[in-house]
């Protein structure tokens, strides 16, 4: 018999108090609900006996709680014969006075040993007020960056370093003055550049910051160095107060190899009161597989947000790491949307981004958005200054409504830009492969 307890409507609850997972599941089943009722035991009070300890008290304060079952597609009739592995969505509500309002604890429960029970994925994550209220997530957020930065009506520009490795810290702090006296607003280090011999971070951050006081005094532009921090836990806190001590003023950390609470330290400890930028790497490894794993939204939005990440870079439906769209503008909305007393995080679909692909990154994403660009820049056929002139050049006939070929008739870098890369929506001639 199932449990009257762990089946029951979201209107029978008090939604603050429980964390609640929306999920997919694929699998044969005779008895879904049943299965269901598994999930749920297991990642609360149950395993797969019944346990002399497990009072009534117990699982009244501490059972997860079945919030509804739904197949896909909605069979009320008997099951087609050829039909095998049924798809299924619900929602599992766990109460949050077993989670304490941490995220590691949050995911062991979301999806701790059922991630090893098959074709199961989390969807979705709600996280109660009582939840998040712990967390402070970005420092400096959207609007905190502008003010730092003085940039108003229009996305930001990132560039990365290229080549991305191999260089040492005085020819990086020549490319970061030329990128940012040309118009670039963040300049970041690629994410497999975090402390080798030849390049250290404290040398980094010297010749860096030198140049972004160059870049200040010569052009009046403000500028952020984002200097990647990556490292063992205790390693990377110590270089993150050495580098704000010696001067640096936004860090990056490539937080799916550190961990979300490793981000969340960094963003709440007072003494690093800079920007933090969430690089992406190894978060294919959570969201990949269309049946396993946790979903992008979840994974490169909102926890990455709560965790106090101010930019986050993530792959685009453009270019050499491509998403589906939907999904790429989901995480955006997850970064941006009202979410309780967090501030809100830039956005930075990255990859393959080109001038020509200006008009629609601000079509779907506004102004509030980073465009990230790498080879864009630096592979432009009359080299890196033009090569960011092309991207100011198409954010202004965007904002003027004047299409990008019409307008770059009398900008020559823009018209270099298309000429190499193309314009988004005209064939194929956009694609990298040009």
């Amino acid at each position: 018999m199932l449990d009257p307890k762990i089946f029951v409507d979201f209107e029978s609850i008090n939604t603050d108090d429980y964390v609640i997972g929306l999920y997919l599941l694929e699998c044969e089943t005779t008895d879904i609900l049943k299965k269901v009722e598994a999930i749920a035991l297991e990642q609360s009070t149950g395993t797969w006996v019944e346990l002399p300890g497990e009072t009534e008290e117990i699982r009244d304060r501490s059972v997860a709680r079945v919030l509804g079952v739904y197949e896909i597609p909605h069979y009320e009739d008997a099951i087609p014969k050829d039909v095998k592995e049924r798809k299924f969505v619900f929602f599992i509500g766990f109460p949050a006075v077993n989670i304490n309002q941490q995220i590691p604890q949050a995911l062991t429960a979301l999806y701790g040993n059922i991630s090893m029970s098959g074709k199961l994925k989390l969807l979705d994550v709600i996280l109660p007020k009582s939840f998040v209220k712990r967390y402070k997530g970005p420092k400096f957020g959207v609007e905190g960056i502008r003010k730092l930065l003085d940039v108003n009506g229009r996305p930001l520009l990132v560039a990365m370093f290229k080549p991305c490795i191999g260089m040492d810290a005085k020819s990086l702090g020549k490319m970061l003055f030329d990128l940012g006296s040309s118009g670039v607003d963040v300049i970041k280090d690629d994410e497999l550049l975090a402390d080798p011999n030849f390049c250290t971070v404290e040398d980094r951050v010297e010749e860096c910051m030198k140049a972004v006081a160059k870049i200040k005094k010569e052009t009046g532009r403000k500028v952020l160095y984002s200097v990647n921090i990556t490292d063992e836990f205790d390693k990377m806190f110590k270089k993150a107060k050495a580098a704000v001590k010696a001067g640096a003023n936004c860090l990056m950390v490539n937080v799916y190899t550190v961990s979300f609470s490793a981000l969340s330290v960094l963003a709440e400890d007072p003494e690093i009161n800079v920007p933090i930028l969430a690089h992406p790497d190894f978060a294919g490894a959570f969201f990949g597989s269309p049946n396993y794993g946790v979903a992008s939204n979840v994974i490169l939005g909102k926890l990455v947000r709560v965790s106090g990440a101010d930019m986050v870079i993530y792959p685009s439906y453009f270019g050499k790491v491509p998403m589906v769209k939907e999904r790429v503008i989901r995480i955006a909305q997850e970064l941006t949307s009202p979410y309780y007393h967090i501030k809100r995080a830039w956005p930075g679909p990255s990859a393959g981004m080109h001038a020509g692909l200006v008009p629609q990154i601000i079509t779907d994403f506004g102004n509030d958005v980073i465009i990230g660009a790498g080879g864009g820049i630096h592979a432009h056929p009359m080299g890196l200054k033009a090569g960011v002139k092309a991207f100011h050049q198409a954010i202004e006939a965007t904002h003027k409504k004047i299409p990008l070929r019409e307008y770059a008739k009398t900008k020559k870098e823009l018209q270099a830009a298309i000429d190499r890369f193309g314009v988004y929506g005209e064939g194929d001639n956009y694609t990298l492969t040009k």
